[in-house]
């Protein structure tokens, strides 16, 4: 079997290597075509792949659609932008800020009229920017690159960044007659992006959690949707940890013979200025009326994408009592990495943080997980959606408190677990990471499910329909004119200041 694999950049192979891995050894073809360079420009993930794989290739995407990227993008981006003027997201102030950015004052200003704000004017203005999406054709290029290839399916991941490029590799499949499906990246894809504005034949998601979001946030039927677990995940179940709890902490440079409480920095855009809100954590604990908690030693592990300014102070490197390791952070992708991080979950007594992945690593390998409702993060925390399946889903991960004194308090319980805790976090791990059981891993069910999308009776080549080809005609000139003015803005980092620049460079491979 063909597969044609775009993803948006080499770094998604930290959560899909297992997958091509696995569908390598059985004996497939995988075509791998990113949108853009990796922000952290490591090669690695991929190089061991395809030195591993001769099957396994890659390239860059071909877009190429002058006539009608700038209007695709622009009303990709806007109906992204609306979906955070719902109810849903009525608390989401950081992720209604980010969609924003995408969009022109204009569009913003429009969006508050209180005909549009209404439940049924957003309903209406949806519809018809859906119908605008069925009306603009596939990028020949992208149609060209998956004939030139000719594969028996094509997948994608993540598809849902806001604007995204990538729902052309759905319309072209569709174009073509190809199986489509959209692997779910991570835990909360589907309701902090954008939309999924072409469906796939089929979508694979982590959990029954996942399942309710696609249909309900993404208008995904659900015969289309299969739940296979997290494959990215499945590393964890399996590995040990490769050093003793006295190596490892003269590593780290950590006292051996006092527990250590694990703190786990978050994205620049969850946690900004994260190392202020860390040192007065520190502070909390060092005043904590029970002993083991005041005296306990820490381990901070900085976010590879993180604001890991100021984690270098002296306050936060003091001998025998703080460690920030690894500087910098790191991405686990390779052995050496991979052993760090999970030895540094492993030898902990409880992993700390505000909202990231790595809480859900730390449930995996045992370790009670807690965090705090932090006044200058409330809207990165529970103003997002896939938060509070930390606090609710399955009897919940999180030991969430109100402020850092009662979290001082509850981290005692981590030193005095019992039979119950451990329990139910089994039970979270189970439901949000593994629903097929502890001891079933989710990549070759995964892989399974891909084999069985490219079995799907042949389906003929996708026609614009009578009314999506007149309202083409109609909107060409407009989309003719959009193609030179590229009103939509491709955000970057925060400069030094704090203040966001923009740019309009496009995904690799644009031609202008």
């Amino acid at each position: 079997m063909k597969i044609l694999f775009s993803m948006r950049h080499p770094g998604a192979l930290r959560n899909y290597s297992s997958t091509v891995a696995e569908l390598a050894k059985r004996g497939h073809q995988i075509h791998l075509t990113f949108m853009k360079r990796d922000k952290l420009a490591d090669p690695r993930l991929l190089d061991v792949l395809t030195g591993t794989y001769p099957d396994i290739t890659h390239d860059s995407a071909e877009v190429s659609q002058r006539a009608w990227l700038g209007m695709a993008r622009a009303i990709r981006s806007t109906a992204d932008f609306l979906r955070y003027r719902t109810p849903e997201y009525r608390d989401a102030a950081a992720l209604y800020e980010r969609a924003a950015m995408r969009v022109s004052p204009a569009v913003q200003a429009f969006s508050r009229l209180p005909v549009v704000r209404s439940r049924s004017g957003l309903r209406f203005v949806t519809r018809l920017l859906r119908s605008i999406e069925r009306a603009i054709p596939p990028d020949p290029a992208i149609v060209r690159q998956i004939a030139r290839h000719s594969p028996d399916l094509v997948l994608v991941t993540p598809l849902i960044e806001l604007g995204s490029d990538q729902v052309e590799y759905i319309k072209a499949a569709q174009a073509l007659g190809i199986p489509s499906g959209l692997c779910v990246h991570s835990w909360d894809n589907l309701t902090n992006k954008g939309l999924i504005h072409a469906i796939p034949d089929r979508v694979f998601v982590w959990n029954e959690a996942q399942r309710k979001e696609a249909v309900d946030l993404h208008a995904i039927p659900d015969a289309n949707i299969v739940v296979t677990g997290a494959p990215t995940y499945d590393q964890w179940f399996v590995r040990r940890p490769s050093t003793t709890r006295e190596e490892f902490c003269r590593k780290v440079g950590l006292p051996a013979e006092r527990p250590f409480f694990l703190y786990l920095c978050s994205s620049k855009f969850i946690a900004p200025r994260e190392a202020d809100y860390v040192k007065r954590w520190i502070q909390a604990l060092r005043s904590a009326a029970d002993p083991r908690v005041r005296d306990a030693a820490v381990l901070v592990r900085p976010h590879p994408t993180g604001d890991n300014q100021g984690l270098d102070g002296p306050e936060l490197r003091r001998p025998n009592d703080v460690a920030v390791w690894p500087a910098g952070g790191a991405n686990p992708v390779d052995t050496d990495s991979r052993n760090d991080y999970f030895d540094s979950l492993y030898h902990s007594v409880a992993a700390i943080g505000i909202n990231t992945s790595a809480q859900i690593e730390a449930g995996i390998v045992g370790r009670p997980v807690y965090s705090i409702r932090a006044a200058e993060y409330i809207t990165t925390q529970e103003g997002t959606l896939h938060f509070h399946y930390l606090l609710n889903e399955n009897g919940g991960l999180l030991h969430m408190s109100p402020t850092l004194a009662e979290h001082a308090r509850a981290l005692s319980s981590a030193l005095d677990r019992t039979p119950e805790d451990e329990r139910r976090l089994r039970e979270f791990v189970k439901g949000f990471v593994r629903p097929r059981g502890l001891d079933v891993a989710a990549t070759p069910l995964l892989v399974d499910a891909i084999e069985g999308l490219a079995r799907l009776p042949a389906r003929a080549p996708a026609r614009a329909s009578l009314g999506s080809a007149l309202l083409r005609i109609v909107l060409y000139p407009v989309a003719a004119r959009m193609k030179t003015e590229r009103p939509v803005a491709r955000p970057r980092a925060a400069s030094p200041d704090g203040q966001r620049k923009s740019r309009q460079d496009g995904p690799v491979g644009v031609v202008r």
